[in-house]
């Protein structure tokens, strides 16, 4: 589903017209009445987990993979996924911090040594991996179904670890390249989250006071710990792989939620 229209209708745009003069009524009286005025302006979404599932699609590629590797080797699939397993851990350790951690060419690049296969490529392999990844991404639907609204509201905003080019496609596979009005990526930075210096960067792009930030995550350590260590606001979203992860106080965010129906009435809860 895409968005391109959305502001095309005049009564869209009287309706956000409205809604600001509202908005600006309400604070007028709030701070007439010396009652702390705090507003969200803007809203950094994470991609991976946050905004369509991850977990599944990204099995389903790295499976795939393995699965062509074997029919071009002769080598067992599941001897190909063990050694993919370790070879990827070992290439984000080694990297841990810096955007190479997510080159899926080192990771491929590493097991064809690994498994002395010849007459692939790396480049072959990581386009194969995309190209899954691609096909099969959905935007989560409760996203989808509040997004007009989150439009009107905020401004939106996406913060990734993930390679610039690599995340714009995913963008446009999700039906969401049009939404954003800017993507600040780690191999911009030079850094990957939770480092300070990532959303510091994020932030200074913005132009608004940190107070009237909010990012939104799925991982407690990347994007909420990130989020704190930076000074803004911050909302968990509580599904995927992350649902049960064990938090610290420093993982803790503003906001928690399970689904989007809930996210714009908790900022306003702020």
């Amino acid at each position: 589903m895409r968005f391109q229209e959305l502001f095309a209708d005049k009564a869209t745009v009287y309706k956000i017209i409205l809604r600001l003069y509202n908005d600006a009524i309400q604070m007028c009286r709030q701070a007439a009445k010396g009652v702390r005025v705090l507003m969200i302006r803007a809203v950094i979404f994470d991609v991976d987990g946050t905004l369509y599932n991850e977990t599944d699609v990204k099995m389903l590629a790295e499976l795939s993979i393995a699965e062509y590797l074997c029919n071009r080797s002769g080598i067992n699939v599941d001897s190909i996924y063990s050694t993919f397993r370790r070879v990827k851990r070992q290439v984000i350790q080694t990297h841990r911090g810096l955007p190479e951690a997510n080159d899926r060419n080192k990771w491929y690049r590493e097991l064809l040594r690994e498994l002395n296969i010849s007459g692939i490529t790396d480049e072959e392999l990581s386009g194969r991996y995309w190209q899954v990844i691609y096909d099969n991404m959905k935007p989560f639907e409760d996203f989808v179904y509040i997004l007009p609204e989150l439009v009107e509201r905020y401004q939106l905003y996406i913060l990734t670890d993930e390679l610039l080019d690599i995340h714009k496609r995913k963008l446009k596979c999700l039906g969401l390249d049009s939404i954003f009005r800017k993507t600040f990526s780690a191999e911009q930075a030079g850094v990957t989250k939770p480092d300070k210096k990532l959303f510091r960067y994020a932030i200074s792009e913005i132009g608004e006071p940190e107070s009237s930030i909010l990012m939104v995550g799925d991982n407690p350590v990347a994007d909420i710990r990130g989020g704190k260590r930076a000074g803004i606001r911050t909302a968990w979203l509580k599904r995927g792989k992350y649902h049960y992860y064990p938090q610290s106080e420093e993982e803790k965010a503003d906001i928690e939620f399970t689904s989007y129906v809930q996210l714009v009435g908790k900022i306003e809860g702020l």
